[in-house]
């Protein structure tokens, strides 16, 4: 009776506004109008009149109580999903603090429970019941489901489920013009994009699909961010202009886009002088000097030697910043496996750059780095890519970036010992099997090229290149 009597005035609003309701208050307002006109009449009239305002009261009555019990379910649901919402989340964020959410293993009863209960309830609620709910709960509800099915869809490359829930939380906050939120979803679904290119980097469609709607997400981003927002934005979309930069013959030891490759590199750059202390700034602008440094005309131009050396250096403080409490395989791998790469790249660039007096006094320091900042980091990467559902993918990318490293430190070893060369030589060989053994067919003739025209073995002895050149021969 308490909650009735609570709800009375909307009980009533809502009762008016349907049609019976409608119908119901005119009955009861020309029965008194009648009433008023034909007081004096006979008793008829009179009996009419009390009729019309029975039949009215009792149908007002009737649609009254059919509106309270609409609220009273409405009411329910309301507490259903905001209890559900809030259950979700604490479970979600108790295993992400956890980190014990993997793909390789069964996802703990309690997560999926509380998941499954939230979404049915979120199906089954109206916008109404969904706008009462805190906005920024309700972002981390739908970000979670988002984020939990991106895991278990690990191998799927449509991954239905975390697509779903993606465009659940765009949907919501376009509705509820919450530009704030709007942003967050369209960034977790640019990361869902970069799943889905990762796991399909070798089908040329489906990644250059993935390259342009991400940068269509992106731009929508871009748009609706605030200034705490736009260096992840920048970054996310620096990532989508180095995908679509890619070769149109999707062999990567091709010329690549520069318009796209250059723009990738601004918004990298962007992106860490916005937010110098996040460490996966650091980590795109690396990825994205390397490449840009490589492709024409910069593969010459002195100025991007001393970008590479600037990026590397960032690369490497934020690392060192940030690597102890990175513990997770993916949170790893990314920044060993490009600190590894841009290093050997760097070296290369600058001990292209020294004459024979400059190469013998530096050799010394250029060991010390290829060891620490670039074999060593890799060597990293190839133990954590084993343990990944990656491995297939790049299994031969990290190989052939040691035996690359290891290249360059054969003629950095040479200017101290011709002995040590010839044991390093052994070690490319060893890693450019290893990578043999991971490459596709496609991979391996352009890695065969790559012994003549990649600066990395361009300063190894003609007979060296050859035995490489012979290791790395299809059928062989």
């Amino acid at each position: 009776m308490k909650d009735i009597v609570g709800h009375l005035p909307e009980i009533i609003k809502a009762a008016s506004a349907s049609s019976l309701g409608i119908v119901a208050l005119m009955l009861i307002l020309f029965s008194a109008l009648s009433w008023g006109f034909f007081r004096r009449s006979s008793e008829k009239w009179k009996l009419t009149s009390m009729l019309l305002l029975l039949i009215g009261c009792v149908l007002f009555g009737y649609v009254a109580i059919d509106a309270s019990k609409a609220l009273s379910t409405s009411a329910s649901t309301s507490y259903d999903l905001a209890n559900s919402l809030k259950h979700w989340v604490s479970e979600a964020e108790a295993a992400r603090r956890a980190k014990t959410i993997s793909a390789s293993s069964p996802l703990p009863t309690k997560l999926v429970n509380s998941r499954n209960e939230f979404e049915k309830n979120w199906r089954n609620s109206s916008l109404n019941e969904r706008t009462k709910l805190d906005a920024k709960v309700t972002y981390k509800g739908l970000s979670y489901a988002n984020r939990l099915y991106r895991v278990v869809e690990n191998d799927s490359s449509v991954k239905p489920n975390a697509t779903f829930w993606a465009d659940e939380s765009i949907r919501y906050f376009e509705e509820t013009q919450d530009p704030v939120h709007l942003t967050e979803a369209l960034i977790d679904k640019a990361a869902l994009y970069l799943d889905i290119s990762q796991l399909g980097h070798n089908d040329k469609k489906q990644f250059e699909e993935m390259a342009r709607e991400g940068d269509a997400v992106m731009s929508r981003a871009y748009q609706t961010a605030n200034e705490l927002q736009q260096a992840t934005v920048l970054r996310i979309s620096s990532r989508f202009y180095y995908n679509l930069a890619r070769p149109a013959s999707f062999r990567l030891s091709d010329e690549w886009d520069n318009n796209y490759l250059l723009l990738a590199y601004q918004k990298a750059l962007t992106a860490y002088e916005v937010e110098p202390h996040e460490s996966k700034n650091a980590n795109q602008l690396a990825r994205a000097t390397i490449k840009a440094s490589k492709n024409p005309p910069q593969d010459t131009d002195p100025a991007w030697v001393k970008n590479l050396r600037d990026s590397k250096e960032k690369l490497k403080k934020a690392w060192l910043d940030s690597q102890a409490s990175r513990t997770g395989l993916m949170e790893r791998l990314s920044p060993l496996n490009v600190l590894g790469v841009i290093t050997l790249e760097t070296v290369s660039r600058e001990w292209q750059q020294l004459d024979v007096d400059g190469r013998r006094v530096n050799s010394s320091k250029y060991i010390n780095e290829l060891n620490t900042d670039a074999i060593a980091p890799l060597r990293e990467a190839v133990a954590l890519l084993n343990n990944s559902q990656l491995r297939k993918a790049y299994g031969f990318d990290i190989y052939y970036d040691i035996a690359r490293a290891q290249s360059v430190k054969v003629d950095v070893v040479r200017q101290i010992s011709d002995t040590q060369a010839t044991s390093e030589l052994s070690e490319v060989k060893k890693n450019l099997m290893e990578a043999k053994e991971n490459a596709k067919t496609s991979q391996l003739e352009s890695s065969v090229k790559d012994i003549e025209r990649e600066i990395t073995f361009s300063f190894l002895m003609p007979n060296e290149k050859e035995e490489l050149k012979k290791l790395l021969s299809i059928g062989l």
